[in-house]
């Protein structure tokens, strides 16, 4: 008897393993790209252990991506045989159409109706996610950029400084700034994104929403006055020595090292600098956020649009699974998990209800923010058209072009791109 007991025991045993084998599934997701930060890691791993507890029989494996879309890292995972099933990666038109042309990714339009994932995103991003690919979506935002100025409390309070509402009174202040020996803004134009980051909000401060928006959809030339009004500003402000033109030898890590040291007042960047400031030890209470001042109403605004997002390769193991996982994400718990953790860098693609943000600039950026933000042309030029806009904008800063004649080769290439 207790031989048939221990034989039936052990049978169960082997039916329940078989069972829980048929069922365990690897979920393989790329990103986020700071994984590696404790920070960072301890957010992420919490949010695998909940999913897996939702899901059970399911095993996350993050791969700590190599890279991104901008330098062919994406597309190298996704035409491995181990490629991701899930991918979170900076994203934006010009670098989603690089991986759609390339028949990479799928299309999740049905899955926005299906799944309700179109009332889980801001109307206008929604909107403007159907506007870029004759009606389908291939990516699910994950995070919004807000691009505007960042400043040192202390020296704006000793000083009396303040960001002021016009575009006249900011370039005072920049020749203010400048007399006392600082560096009135900062900038790496050897990184393109950062070179774009404030070319952006130049172009916004001059022109307006509208009028970028309407070059980038190529309802206007790039060279046409009302667009080139912002090139030609930066021109100036490099000729009146605001901007200096050793800043072209600059990347994003020295520019940033230059605020951070307090050696410049200024620096245009966006939540996620917030990041590169815990790295950097710097203290996030003494930094102040404003948008770039301008003389046109309204115009005074974040510059941005979608800044990461998540992706499923056409040949995901588990596709299912994956769009499981952006629902899990895209759910009001884990948005408002991140949108709170120490390790946030982003605002989020719809409000949050009662969300408090764990710094005060990242709440300020939020504030400023919440009536929608402007463009960031660099996420949103077509992919052959990016390295002649941010050669024009190095060009720029380095004295070596006029804004007239940058604008010029931008138009020349949007000419060109399809």
């Amino acid at each position: 008897m207790l031989k048939f007991l221990a034989r039936s025991t052990a049978l169960a045993a082997m039916l329940a393993a078989s069972s829980l084998a048929a069922h365990a599934e690897t979920l393989k997701m790329w990103g986020p790209e700071q994984i590696t930060e404790p920070l960072v890691a301890q957010l992420w791993n919490g949010i695998k252990a909940d999913f897996e507890k939702s899901n059970p029989g399911v095993t996350v494996e993050f791969m700590p991506p190599t890279g991104t879309i901008s330098n062919g890292a994406v597309q190298a995972a996704i035409q491995s045989d181990a490629g991701p099933d899930v991918i979170l990666t900076n994203s934006g038109i010009g670098r989603i159409s690089v991986v759609k042309n390339a028949k990479q990714v799928m299309p999740l339009t049905e899955q926005y109706e299906k799944r309700g994932w179109k009332d889980q995103i801001y109307p206008w991003l929604y909107t403007e996610l159907k506007g870029q690919f004759g009606g389908e979506i291939y990516e699910v935002p994950d995070g919004l950029d807000a691009l505007g100025i960042w400043y040192h409390k202390d020296l704006f309070a000793q000083a009396g400084w303040k960001i002021p509402a016009s575009w006249s009174e900011f370039e005072a202040l920049m020749k203010s700034i400048e007399e006392t020996g600082l560096q009135p803004i900062a900038i790496g134009p050897r990184t393109p994104g950062s070179a774009g980051h404030l070319f952006g909000n130049l172009l916004q401060s001059a022109s307006g929403k509208e009028v970028i928006g309407k070059a980038l959809r190529r309802e206007i030339a790039w060279d046409d006055p009302s667009v080139a009004a912002g090139a030609i500003r930066l021109q100036k402000l490099v000729e009146a020595g605001d901007i200096k033109k050793e800043m072209a030898g600059l990347d994003l890590d020295g520019a940033s090292r230059l605020w951070f040291n307090k050696r410049a007042a200024m620096f245009v960047a966006g939540p996620w600098f917030t990041a590169n400031a815990r790295k950097a030890g710097y203290d996030l209470t003494n930094a102040g956020y404003a948008p770039m001042p301008s003389d046109i109403k309204g115009a005074a605004m974040p510059t941005g649009g979608v800044g990461w997002s998540w992706l499923v390769p056409v040949n995901s193991k588990q596709p299912e699974l994956a769009m499981k996982w952006i629902d899990f994400m895209l759910s009001d718990a884990v948005m408002k998990k991140r949108a709170q953790d120490p390790a946030s860098t982003m605002i989020y693609p719809r409000e949050i209800a009662g969300v408090e943000p764990p710094t005060p600039v990242l709440k300020d950026i939020f504030a400023a923010a919440t009536g929608g933000v402007g463009y960031n042309p660099s996420v949103y030029l077509p992919g052959t058209v990016l390295d002649t806009y941010f050669q024009v904008i190095q060009g720029l800063i380095s004295g070596q072009i006029g804004g007239e004649e940058g604008m010029k080769q931008i138009q020349a290439k949007m000419a060109e791109a399809k």
